[in-house]
């Protein structure tokens, strides 16, 4: 399955490692983190986000809140429809 992360991008579920706020961005592990990634990198402007998502070849941006991306992603799990999820 999938999810919708907003700006006409799609990820799928099993390659993503975690959903982050963009508060914990400016962490001071998390800075190094996202600095020495050997991935690949998102190459909008992390400003305007709302929450990074880590998968083990990227990081993406995303607009979306990070709880609305987790709800989709839970809903998904338990059977209920949600317009974020989209089935293989």
């Amino acid at each position: 399955m999938f999810l919708h992360i907003g700006n006409f991008r799609v990820l799928p579920l099993k390659d993503i490692i975690g959903i982050f706020n963009m508060d914990l961005r400016d962490n001071q592990i998390n800075k190094q983190f996202l600095e020495s990634f050997s991935g690949g990198k998102s190459e909008e402007d992390p400003k305007n986000n709302n929450a990074f998502i880590i998968t083990s070849t990227r990081v993406y941006y995303s607009p979306v809140l990070p709880l609305t991306l987790q709800k989709r992603v839970l809903n998904n799990s338990v059977g209920k429809y949600s317009g974020g999820i989209i089935d293989e």
